[in-house]
């Protein structure tokens, strides 16, 4: 995926950095902004979830957010949503 079109997909959902970043787990919008610049390149799971979310409205992206932030808090909350390494 270029960086162009990460950035394009972004837009297009309605996300900034920052709230972006927090969905796909990043570290905050300077990582967003590596990817939608070119300095760093999406992972194969990042690069799919975008992918995804650019080929829904912008209503359906927001309501499979909303659903995957809720899955993300329950992993949390539970104590499974270890990292890796």
């Amino acid at each position: 995926m270029s960086p162009k079109h990460f950035k394009e997909i972004r837009e297009q959902i309605g996300l900034t950095q920052d709230e972006l970043a927090q969905v796909l787990g990043l570290a905050g919008k300077k990582s967003i902004s590596h990817l939608e610049t070119g300095f760093r390149t999406p992972s194969p799971l990042i690069g799919a979830v975008m992918s995804y979310l650019g080929s829904l409205s912008q209503r359906k992206a927001q309501e499979f957010i909303e659903e995957f932030q809720r899955h993300i808090d329950k992993e949390k909350a539970s104590g499974k949503g270890r990292k890796l390494g």
